[in-house]
């Protein structure tokens, strides 16, 4: 269902789909609006047609207006306790289940990664969780955003020093190196990892067979059918076995509710079921303990 009824409304929401290929129909129409009226009060507009003239004679406004609708609120490691769960709990799990395959491929995805600070913060985590055996893996992080100034900053990454304020001292030392100007720089084995790619997540199909998916606080600017579409895209997407983390504000809807299992409610983890050739507890997961045993076996080898 588009997102309002305005046909002025609807002519910007064409133009813009048509220009850019993005797709804002579906988003929860307060949102939506709220950022619309911001630029066309900037340019006291008495219309969205008006605004449109204005959108034709000037593209810096164009590119404005974009920037406003695709929203980036990025930082490292952002809502630590997230980060925690899926250090203990997610990474640990996604290694330990690949300890019997030949090839030890570990895919990873953050969706709508803004500029880049989440997905680096994954590749870090596992680099971290794997140790002396990462050469045994061959690891994969995809950041995708429809945002391409935030994907060209991204692929920069250079940071101030403020901007590294959540990452504990251990971790910045090993991870990034201060270069000229008082800029920080990302180390080349953590860079490596990661591959930024250009994606709407509404219209393109997604990237498959991930072991972790990462989209945390998008799902809020969508309308009801359209995350659940978007949920469903995440299940299609990952292994079995797969994790799905969204945003502490963000739950299941619709048929999602069903296919996933929960792995924590209040941190909104979860996962797509897996078959039982695994030794599981209770709950129908794999014990600490049992984690803890396989991924220690694995490091010692």
């Amino acid at each position: 269902m588009p997102v309002t009824n305005d046909p002025a409304l609807m002519r910007l929401l064409t133009k813009i789909h048509g220009q850019s290929g993005l797709d804002f129909s579906q988003y929860k129409e307060e949102s939506l609006l709220r950022r619309i009226k911001s630029r066309v009060n900037k340019y006291n507009a008495n219309s969205y047609d008006e605004y449109m003239k204005i959108l034709e004679e000037n593209p810096n406004e164009y590119k404005d207006l974009l920037n406003a609708l695709t929203i980036n609120v990025t930082e490292f490691f952002r809502n630590p306790e997230s980060f925690a769960a899926i250090e203990k709990i997610v990474i640990p799990r996604v290694i330990a289940s690949k300890r019997n395959h030949n090839h030890k491929i570990i895919r990873a995805w953050s969706c709508a990664c803004s500029s880049g600070d989440e997905p680096y913060s994954l590749a870090m985590l596992f680099l971290e969780k794997l140790g002396t055996v990462k050469e045994d893996f061959l690891l994969a992080v995809i950041g995708s955003d429809i945002d391409d100034g935030a994907l060209l900053e991204a692929k920069n990454m250079l940071y101030n020093k403020d901007r590294l304020r959540s990452i504990n001292p251990d971790m910045l030392k090993k991870y990034f190196e201060e270069v000229e100007g008082d800029k920080f720089k990302l180390s080349s084995h953590a860079r490596a990892l990661v591959r930024f790619r250009k994606h709407d997540i509404v219209n393109d199909r997604p990237f498959m067979h991930c072991d972790i998916i990462l989209c945390r606080n998008l799902l809020i600017y969508f309308n009801k059918q359209l995350q659940e579409e978007v949920l469903l895209k995440f299940y299609e997407a990952l292994n079995p076995g797969g994790f799905l983390v969204l945003g502490m504000v963000e739950s299941l809807l619709g048929e999602a509710v069903n296919a996933f299992e929960c792995i924590d409610n209040r941190l909104r983890i979860y996962r797509k079921p897996e078959d039982k050739s695994l030794v599981y507890d209770k709950a129908g997961l794999l014990s600490q303990a049992d984690i803890d045993r396989i991924v220690g076996e694995m490091l010692e080898k």
